[in-house]
């Protein structure tokens, strides 16, 4: 009886060791906390893929923040703006059709006064739009970044997904600023979010169904979820 109670606890144990593993974040340092010591900050150009471990600077400049300010998570954070715009990239591990949820806290540089910061995240040609709005009274300061939680989702299309987080501020040094940046699956099969809440905000814009055909409509979306499959995209690009 003793062995059999010990066998069945290693097999639950092993069960829930699984199950974690399947829901694990994929995204690799998504605080950024590995990788060349910044100091107060560094500014990293493209196209460096060492400096930041995990990520690949892919385009313009951005800057590597150390003890400048107060990071969302742990004590690193990235300004997506260096000397100016740039963008950051990084490959995981997904499942094709899988869903996945993108989770990560933004914030602006406040050095540059009111204003509103603006980055581009997602995958492929279609990526979600995000802002963050420094208020001309009690804005975020060095001292307090305010950090905010954005998140949007995507449906994968390939075994390998490159997500990128790109500045949309032109011709600036102070621009929106990054940090914990998670990729968790997301079970849509009624065990896990509404599909309203997987297809919201502009969402379904970068997911496809099983066909990889991409959605017409955010109710096209929320109906291949809530039918459990049945109802496809629309066809065609």
């Amino acid at each position: 009886m003793r062995r059999f109670f010990a066998g069945a606890t290693a097999a639950s144990l092993m069960l829930a060791l699984m199950a974690a593993s399947a829901s694990a974040a994929p995204a690799v340092n998504g605080s950024f906390e590995a990788g060349s010591a910044p100091g107060s900050f560094t500014q990293v150009s493209a196209v460096d893929s060492t400096t930041i471990t995990g990520w690949t600077v892919s385009s313009g400049t951005v800057d590597y923040i150390g003890t400048y300010w107060p990071a969302a998570d742990g004590a690193r954070s990235i300004d997506l703006n260096g000397s100016g715009p740039g963008a950051i990239q990084q490959s995981v591990a997904t499942t094709i059709g899988a869903t996945y949820r993108v989770t990560f806290s933004m914030s602006g540089n406040p050095v540059g006064g009111a204003g509103t910061k603006t980055l581009t995240a997602g995958i492929g040609a279609a990526p979600a739009s995000f802002s963050y709005e420094i208020p001309a009274l009690n804005p975020p300061t060095l001292t307090d970044m305010k950090w905010a939680t954005r998140t949007f989702t995507f449906v994968a299309t390939a075994a390998t997904t490159t997500l990128t987080f790109t500045s949309t501020v032109a011709s600036s040094a102070f621009g929106p600023a990054l940090d914990n940046v998670r990729v968790n699956n997301v079970r849509v099969d009624g065990a896990g979010a509404k599909p309203w809440d997987v297809c919201k905000n502009g969402a379904w814009r970068q997911m496809h169904d099983r066909q990889n055909h991409q959605f017409k409509n955010q109710g096209d979306c929320v109906s291949y979820f809530a039918t459990k499959f049945r109802n496809g995209g629309a066809i065609g690009p």
